[in-house]
């Protein structure tokens, strides 16, 4: 039987992980989860488990000590309400993220304001990442 989680106290702490395929982090009141596991918007063979030596259940990463892709699932949310960040307004993931997507996104949260309206920069930034014909 596994735990949800090792903190005992109530809330989130700054960091997390979550099935040895991802990772949260909570910034100005922002939360950046980038996930790159089975079944997330990633490589192929990543999502679908198309790798001889993995299954596609979800969460098989937790067979690997390392686990990796070259492209990542991300959602940002607002802590406060819960609400999330919108893809152009269609979903509420950014799949296929490079690395260099996720940094970007990652300084637009550092740098926002208190109380500031971060969605066109996100999608600036996606935008940004597709036109490079990663997704």
């Amino acid at each position: 039987m596994r735990n949800h989680t090792n903190r005992e106290n109530e809330g989130e702490s700054a960091f997390g992980t979550t099935y040895n395929k991802g990772y949260f982090m909570n910034i100005n009141d922002h939360r950046i989860s980038v996930q790159f596991g089975t079944g997330n918007y990633v490589d192929a063979d990543v999502r679908y488990g198309r790798q001889r030596n993995v299954n596609n259940d979800f969460d098989t990463s937790m067979n690997f000590n390392v686990w990796q892709s070259n492209l990542a699932e991300v959602m940002i949310d607002t802590i406060a309400d819960d609400g999330c960040i919108m893809n152009n307004g269609h979903d509420q993931v950014f799949g296929w993220c490079s690395a260099e997507c996720v940094a970007k996104f990652i300084g637009c949260i550092a740098s926002a304001q208190p109380g500031e309206d971060i969605t066109a920069a996100i999608n600036q930034i996606y935008q940004s990442n597709t036109s490079k014909g990663l997704s």
